[in-house]
């Protein structure tokens, strides 16, 4: 595995507020994320939005399953798990890492909001739920 994954995947696995930094000194000056809520361009912008998350999410961690490698191409297998209003809750994803001049470039998540996300809203949860079951 390269030097640029392993920090980087170590990283994630030991996010917290306070290390944030170690995170964000993967990145490529123009990194852009993606996930299914969200496209970040720059790595100032990416620090926020992980701030903003640490804010908004109690406990959040994650954990690496698996990498992949090849070229400049990284596919990470994760879960992420957090403690939501009544309950811990915990999805895996799958993110697609392109590496540019040794430094992390672009970070595209995949991973199904529909079931993870809004099938434990209020409400509406129970919607998802229904349509995801079927």
């Amino acid at each position: 595995m390269k030097n640029i994954t392993k920090e980087y995947t170590k990283s994630f696995e030991q996010l917290k507020q306070s290390t944030i930094n170690n995170l964000v000194d993967c990145l490529h000056e123009d990194f852009v994320f993606i996930d299914p809520f969200n496209k970040i361009k720059g790595k100032e912008c990416f620090r926020k939005f992980l701030n903003k998350m640490f804010v908004k999410i109690k406990n959040p961690k994650f954990k690496i399953l698996n990498v992949l490698e090849e070229k400049n191409l990284t596919l990470i297998k994760w879960n992420f798990e957090y403690e939501g209003s009544k309950k811990k809750l915990n999805f895996d994803g799958i993110s697609e890492i392109i590496i540019k001049k040794n430094l992390i470039y672009k970070h595209i998540d995949y991973w199904d909001s529909g079931v993870n996300v809004y099938s434990n809203l209020p409400i509406i949860g129970s919607i998802f739920k229904k349509i995801h079951n079927d």
